[in-house]
């Protein structure tokens, strides 16, 4: 047997490259590993993606327990999931926000219902690996790891705070189509729209913006009203810990003036309770962001808004509540239903004061109150077979007048003494709500309280809707216009405004132009949100001498670039009720200074309502649509 020794340097060498071999074998297995993606679901079980032979894909959302978007696209999730679920697709969600503990991911998930495997994304593994932005965000990844398509689920929500009835393209569905039959993916990228996935804040206290001195007492003055426990906000804002784990989204939807929502053009018109943020309060929000999110000296805190669980307003003279809740369903287009509560009244009484409780904050997104005294609500409810009736914006009948509306955030008012908007003996309140869905089966069962003036009051406060019903807005239009008038016969003073549109208004403008020339500014609303229709109340009422015209103006935008067009391809669209056709209309309520102004008014306006309704008939009869 032959032996030899190497040399020194030559055996070096070759252990050296030895090492080598090794070392590039552990690289290759270290980067074979870290493509493969895998996590822990709520019951501790280990998922590692495409480890089944016959995997096409894996379809993989990001979720947020706290994003109404993302709670309100779990039901179509549920729906993909189930469809592919046996034909090569593993579906995942991840939460991945270190401020949600697991216990809380678990009740999410129980809450909704949520059928297919939730990761908890505790490290921020796949979070880092994959790199969502928003949520909902979903991702498409083949078996080998190659992303194939990141973005939106479908295009329900056009943007934040803007959500159509159903969507009209399913980008997730139609990339789960192409894995499972092996084609490429038409469109691999869309913008996802949703929350903002939040990081950690920085562990400066102290900064040029912080929490305490300057980020806090604009959210508990403008946040605080809706988003706190019970109320319509789907998150809180009451502590530093709320703000960061939003903060990215509040600058967001801040800046683009999303929220808070409040809609009138700045400068044209004085309202009360105005919600809006001044340019230099934004500017705070992002510096806060940008500084790390700062918490500040904790002596510079403003205190905690007390909470309130009584009546505002006091104890109400009548109570009327939904006679049994009304349930909604998990997903599909919001409802405008109405709720026929009769007033139990033997005689007439004055109305000084409104205050809606909503059974359901969240999902009751507005009320609006109307007043019927010709049973024709009653008749509508009995056809209905659901608590109530309907599912279109208006009462659907001519109704006596309506009271305030109401809104989130919305301070509840008395009017003046000796003022009352009058409820007739015998009449019925019908109540109408929008409900938003909010990913689950909820019910509601909301209570109106009535708050009489007193015995002495004598001015009525009363309602006038300026409109033109010869209405028609031609199919591919993108700014059409259209005008109503209407000319007060007596002095009058105006309270307060709310205007009203459908899915295609885009801008709705009131002015009065008195005798003299004079033109004051009444309400602009220079993008129109159907979702956030309010009633605003002048700061001073407004006081409109004989023979001033009350100018609408409204823009329409009837093309295929309206994301809320519930035509596709666009149709012409002419005045109605249902939320598919339009209106253009501005109600005002009002007094007048003596009862024979009053009476002189009211003949006047009923000529002009029914001028209004034979503009529509003609208009319904040239387009062969059957009247109603």
């Amino acid at each position: 047997m032959w032996c030899f020794q190497l040399p020194p340097l030559a055996l070096l060498v070759v252990l050296g490259l030895q090492a080598a071999a090794l070392g590039e074998m552990d690289e290759a297995a270290t980067s074979a590993n870290d493509r493969i993606l895998r996590g822990v679901d709520l019951d501790g079980r280990l998922h590692e993606f495409a480890a089944s032979a016959d995997c096409r894909g894996v379809a993989v959302v990001f979720l947020a327990t706290q994003c109404p978007i993302s709670n309100g696209s779990l039901p179509e999730l549920a729906r993909l999931a189930a469809n592919y679920k046996h034909r090569g697709v593993e579906f995942y969600g991840v939460i991945s926000d270190p401020a949600v503990s697991r216990a809380d991911a678990v009740r999410h998930r129980d809450e909704y219902r949520i059928s297919f495997p939730v990761l908890f994304d505790a490290s921020a593994n796949l979070r880092r690996k994959l790199k969502p932005t928003h949520t909902p965000q979903a991702l498409v990844l083949a078996p080998s790891g190659e992303l194939l398509y990141s973005g939106r689920i479908d295009d329900r929500y056009p943007s934040v705070g803007r959500k159509r009835d159903a969507a009209s393209s399913h980008e997730l569905d139609d990339a789960l189509k192409a894995v499972v039959s092996g084609r490429k993916i038409a469109v691999p990228r869309t913008q996802p729209v949703g929350c903002v996935l939040e990081e950690p804040p920085a562990a400066a206290v102290h900064g040029s913006v912080t929490f305490n001195r300057d980020i806090a007492p604009l959210m508990l003055t403008a946040c605080a009203e809706c988003h706190r426990p019970g109320e319509a906000g789907p998150f809180s804002l009451l502590t530093y810990d709320d703000a960061c784990r939003h903060a990215k989204q509040i600058a967001d939807v801040t800046e683009r003036r999303v929220m808070p929502p409040w809609h009138p053009a700045d400068g044209f018109g004085r309202f009360r309770d105005e919600r809006r943020l001044k340019d230099d309060e934004l500017a705070l929000f992002r510096q806060w962001v940008a500084d790390g999110k700062p918490e500040g000296d904790p002596q510079d805190r403003p205190a905690q808004p007390k909470v309130v669980t009584r009546w505002r307003l006091g104890k109400p003279d009548l109570v009327l509540k939904m006679k049994e809740p009304f349930v909604l369903s998990a997903d599909g287009p919001d409802v405008h239903q109405h709720f026929v509560l009769p007033s139990g009244l033997k005689t007439n009484r004055l109305v000084a004061g409104v205050e809606f409780r909503p059974g359901n904050p969240r999902i009751v997104h507005h009320a609006s109150f109307y007043i019927d005294t010709s049973g024709a609500a009653r008749k509508l409810d009995e056809r209905d077979q659901l608590p109530g009736y309907g599912s279109f914006s208006g009462p659907g009948f001519e109704n006596y007048g309506s009271l305030r509306s109401w809104l989130p955030g919305m301070t509840p008012r008395r009017l003046p003494r000796g003022m009352g908007a009058p409820l007739p003996a015998h009449s019925d309140l019908v109540l109408e709500i929008h409900y938003q869905r909010s990913g689950k089966v909820e019910s509601d069962q909301s209570s109106v309280g009535l708050f009489f003036a007193e015995s002495s009051a004598r001015q009525l406060v009363m309602e006038l809707q300026v409109m033109n019903k010869d209405l028609s807005i031609p199919a591919g239009e993108p700014r059409h216009y259209h005008r109503a008038a209407y000319t007060v016969p007596v002095d009058v003073t105006l309270y307060d405004a709310a205007p009203h549109m459908h899915l295609l208004g885009r801008e709705m403008k009131a002015t009065a132009r008195q005798p003299d020339g004079v033109v004051k500014p009444l309400v602009w609303i220079k993008d129109w949100d159907f979702n956030w229709q309010g009633q605003y109340a002048f700061v001073d009422a407004i006081r409109l001498p004989k023979g001033t015209r009350i100018d609408v103006e409204a823009w329409y935008d009837n093309s295929a670039g309206n994301a809320l067009n519930p035509h596709s391809p666009p149709q012409t669209v002419s005045w109605g009720e249902q939320t598919r056709e339009e209106m253009g209309l501005c109600h005002f309520h009002f007094t007048c200074d003596n009862p024979d102004d009053l009476a002189t008014i009211r003949s006047d306006y009923r000529a002009y309502v029914s001028q209004q309704q034979e503009a529509y008939r003609h208009r319904r009869q040239g387009e062969g649509a059957p009247l109603r």
